[in-house]
């Protein structure tokens, strides 16, 4: 794992920044909406599990360290995720500030009350998520969809999700070295599927909502089939995977890199990145 920050301009971005996909924009903007308390959360999280795992043995220690990582990356993560956000209120999707007061007090909500096992699990579960949802901006299946898309944006994406399968392996490891259970990792992972659905879906609705306000009623008609379709193809690949991600055998360890991942990490640290950022990579 590295630590990366690129440099990405969303001063020409556009709401709709896939123009043969604007609904599937929306819910990755829906997304971006909620990162910026999601991920705070999961390190606030994962630094109470680190301070947990007090073993010296080598184990204990790489995962300490790969928390470590882990916090630092999902820090740049939610920073530049900030950013793009900007552009999204710019953009007149004015209602996004109050959807993200409903999030943060979601996420200190489960601080306040949840147990540490049961927030590692929260945290395992929603970082299951990207390995069956992510390994298409790699392997060329959404080549069609992301054709014309604003490079700022797209790429801001490619970078993320590349890092997020770098780091897959973290939040599991970190909940078997507390000793967690699969009755409980399971539980998580359901509460965290249907509570960031919920968030994700307050954020894509108002933006859809936006959109459709200035469009004929042809133009909103085939929105909301391209919608149907979105949410279709976005959260099958998680349905599909689910039986395996519950399995008591399961292990990310065992999910290759998808074709195409290490030219995307390669061209993000080429060409994304800032001259000293790429010094510290040499």
């Amino acid at each position: 794992m590295r630590v990366r920050m690129p440099k990405f301009d969303f001063t020409q971005s556009r709401g709709r920044w896939m123009p043969k996909a604007g609904e599937f924009s929306h819910i990755l903007n829906a997304n971006s909406v909620v990162i910026p308390y999601l991920e705070p959360f999961l390190n606030r999280v994962m630094a109470r599990a680190r301070a947990e795992i007090k073993g010296q043995d080598p184990e204990s220690q790489r995962v300490r360290e790969d928390i470590s990582t882990f916090i630092k990356q999902e820090s740049c993560h939610y920073t530049i995720h900030g950013a793009f956000n900007e552009m999204l209120l710019r953009e007149g999707y004015t209602e996004i500030p109050e959807i993200q007061k409903r999030v943060k007090a979601h996420y200190d909500r489960l601080l306040r009350t949840k147990s540490l096992p049961f927030l590692v699990a929260y945290c395992e579960g929603f970082e299951s998520l990207v390995p069956p949802t992510g390994a298409s901006w790699f392997n060329g299946e959404m080549d069609r969809m992301t054709e014309g898309a604003e490079p700022n944006a797209m790429n801001m994406w490619r970078w993320h999700i590349m890092e997020e399968f770098e780091h897959r392996t973290v939040c599991h490891d970190a909940y078997k070295a507390l000793g967690g259970n699969d009755l409980l990792r399971a539980y998580g992972f359901f509460y965290q599927l249907f509570s960031l659905g919920r968030m994700v879906g307050w954020a894509y609705r108002h933006m859809l909502a936006v959109d459709r306000a200035g469009m004929t009623p042809e133009e909103a008609a085939k929105s909301k089939r391209n919608s149907r379709r979105t949410i279709k193809s976005f959260f099958g690949p998680i349905f599909t995977a689910m039986p395996r991600i519950l399995s008591p055998s399961y292990s990310p360890r065992q999910i290759p890199d998808p074709k195409g991942w290490a030219s995307a990490r390669d061209d993000i640290e080429t060409h994304w990145m800032g001259s000293s950022d790429r010094a510290a990579q040499a």
